[in-house]
């Protein structure tokens, strides 16, 4: 890490480098002078973290005498502003990020990260870290939040007017479409715009094919390519275009923001939006903060290609990673961040954010909204990972969407095109079978 990245200490200084001369005396890097040695954190972290995590954040800074700089990275195009941050060289003491095992490769763990494996909180989560926020055996990550949980959120009142029962398949969300559209009402609103969205509907497509990650393991253990014949993905991308053609999306699909999406669907604009539940937060604040519109307004529903099922991946929503400073002040201070975050304080934040715990012993809340508690049923169901929850390479899968909604790739060239990233990524990554 050069110093030149780390402007956190010693601000008497003004200086760009921490070692420069007239420094001497100063606290050292990371350390805050007449702060008894306490360091300063920055901590990347997604614009879309819940109020009651911020508070943690606080509570954390209270209690330990160290500070936290907050670099905020917006929610729409997170992954990319991440990446690209990260590309630069340039280290945070804590990152929030997904914990896919994809999105972890991409970090280069070995050199980048700390390993947490021996930590508490790990032995507390049952199988958790078998598929999420570890590679290699050792565990990286320290989750917090509970999945991402992926459906179709649907408005309760515009169904209901239309004559139309919340879709579980492909098959009847297309008869849906139509009984909408005749209605006036937009049936599903996409959002182009802010580019990842449009990827979920031909995830949720291929979650029936998944079923214990079946078909994730084929791709990642190079059995099987998205571009078989036959493959569930192509049958993916197909339904999704002929949705498109069946005009059964907004007419501003391209341009359209996420934003816009939960506006569209608690307003009544459009019927339904796929998306996961960590946009709860996003849904509340265009109901005007109004949580009871929220809850008479919309449920929540799986989708896929056969049957009713919803599809889950771990977020970035509180799951931290402690990325190598070469610090040994501020590491430390980044380790009691961690298991504060574990620790007995989890009790309270899963409390007053009113999620569901990941950590054995912990109860989970009891005045739960009805929208999440639809998540929260839907996913004891049967709910089934992401089938490109551990293959690496598919971030590519966004922009392909955009070409294939503007017209400039069909279901098959898309496929072809990702699997070859799929495949730089593997070998890149080392991966068994490539």
């Amino acid at each position: 890490m050069r110093a030149s990245k780390r402007l956190l200490g010693a601000a008497a200084c003004a200086a760009l480098t921490l070692a420069a001369a007239g420094c001497g005396g100063a606290a050292g890097p990371g350390e805050d002078a007449g702060n008894g040695g306490k360091v300063t954190l920055t901590l990347w972290h997604n614009t879309a973290d819940p109020a009651p995590l911020v508070e943690m954040y606080k509570r954390f800074e209270r209690e330990s005498g160290n500070r936290i700089e907050l670099v905020p990275i917006p929610s729409d195009g997170f992954e990319d502003s991440t990446q690209t941050k990260w590309a630069t060289g340039e280290r945070p003491d804590i990152l929030e990020y997904h914990a896919t095992v994809s999105n972890l490769l991409a970090l280069n763990p070995t050199e980048n990260l700390r390993d947490l494996s021996g930590e508490a909180y790990v032995a507390k989560s049952g199988d958790l870290y078998k598929s999420a926020g570890a590679t290699g055996g050792k565990v990286y990550a320290a989750i917090t939040g509970f999945p991402q949980v992926f459906g179709l959120y649907y408005n309760r009142k515009v169904l209901a007017d239309a004559g139309v029962e919340p879709p579980g398949t492909f098959e009847e969300l297309s008869a849906a479409c139509r009984a909408l559209s005749a209605k006036g009402v937009t049936p599903v609103f996409e959002s182009g715009g802010s580019i990842w969205p449009v990827q979920i509907l031909p995830l949720l497509y291929v979650s029936a094919s998944n079923e214990g990650n079946a078909y994730g393991k084929a791709l990642a253990g190079h059995t099987a390519s998205l571009a078989d014949p036959g493959s569930p993905f192509v049958a993916g991308l197909t339904s999704y275009r002929k949705l498109q053609d069946d005009g059964c999306f907004n007419k501003d699909i391209t341009t359209a923001t996420f934003e816009n999406s939960m506006k569209a669907l608690v307003t009544g604009e459009a019927a339904m939006v796929a998306q996961h539940s960590d946009m709860l937060p996003a849904m509340l604040a265009a109901a005007g903060g109004d949580q009871k519109k929220v809850d008479d307004t919309v449920g929540f529903t799986g989708l896929s290609s056969t049957k009713a099922v919803v599809t889950y991946a771990p977020g970035p929503i509180g799951t931290f990673y402690l990325p190598k400073t070469g610090d040994a002040g501020r590491e430390k201070a980044a380790l009691d961040f961690v298991r504060f975050m574990t620790g007995p304080a989890y009790a309270d934040y899963v409390k007053s954010a009113k999620t569901f715990p990941v950590l054995e012993g912990v109860t989970g809340p009891q005045d739960v909204s009805p929208v999440l508690q639809d998540v929260k049923k839907a996913y004891d169901n049967g709910a089934v990972i992401a089938f490109n929850s551990d293959v690496p390479g598919m971030a590519g899968l966004a922009p392909l969407m955009s070409e294939l909604i503007a017209g400039q790739k069909d279901p098959q060239k898309a496929a072809t095109q990702l699997q070859g990233q799929i495949e730089q990524a593997a070998k890149a990554a080392g991966l068994p079978g490539w």
